[in-house]
């Protein structure tokens, strides 16, 4: 029985000397990844700047257009899918494509133009889409051999669509309008690492200064992502 025990024993000790002498499976050092992540738009459009742009649109304060009723509906589900190359531990570059999700937005009101007599209904319903490659650079500080914390700049060339239909009475318009435009992308991520292969990660973003053109209006998102990354 005691020969036995220090069998145990002495297998015990060698497992756990293996064990020590041996570090967490961690991605290589460089090289190329791919990933792909879904998330949530924190911020986007509010409601009372759609409210300001649609009043400009009819001409401005004095123009006498009064919003009875305003709605906003944000898809907030997003996506993003992306390339990138580990030129060392602490430095990457990567090529994204990011899908915002959209939002929706309906008003109703009355315009009685400056010195009349006439009252006319007037609705407004404008559907909103932004998505679009981006480049960033990334700094990477590794914590550990299992977890590192990530910083990234860069820009995203959004195309924002807008489709929009505005009634008067019974007279109705609509159409399709974009805008393109650079912005800047910043954000703030982590990753564990769960193989040698493969990390999953979780990160913060916001981009400035999107560009819609109904509206003639910017706007800024914030979104959060959680995804898996795939290291060649």
């Amino acid at each position: 029985m005691v020969a036995k025990i220090r069998t145990i024993s002495r297998l015990t000790a060698a497992a756990a000397t293996v064990y020590l002498a041996s570090p967490p499976a961690i991605a290589d050092d460089t090289g190329f990844y791919v990933g792909a992540n879904v998330g949530r738009v924190l911020r986007t459009y509010r409601l009372t700047d759609l409210d300001n742009g649609v009043i400009t649109a009819f001409g401005g304060t004095n123009s006498g257009l009064v919003l009875s009723s305003t709605s906003l509906r944000k898809d907030r589900v997003m996506w993003t899918a992306d390339v990138g190359y580990m030129a060392s531990r602490n430095f990457a570059i990567e090529a994204s494509y990011l899908h915002l999700g959209s939002l929706a937005y309906s008003s109703s009101g009355t315009l009685t133009p400056s010195g009349g007599s006439t009252t006319s209904a007037v609705s407004s319903n404008l559907d909103i889409k932004s998505r679009g490659p981006a480049l960033a650079v990334l700094g990477v500080l590794p914590m550990s051999n299992w977890w590192e914390i990530d910083a990234r700049l860069g820009a995203y060339e959004g195309k924002t669509t807008t489709t929009y239909t505005t009634t008067v009475d019974v007279n109705t318009r609509s159409g399709t309008l974009s805008k393109t435009s650079t912005s800047i992308l910043a954000g703030l991520g982590t990753a564990l690492t769960v193989s040698s292969h493969c990390n999953l990660r979780v990160d913060y973003m916001r981009l400035e200064s999107l560009k819609e053109q109904a509206l003639s209006r910017s706007f800024n998102v914030d979104l959060v992502t959680a995804g898996v990354v795939f290291v060649f």
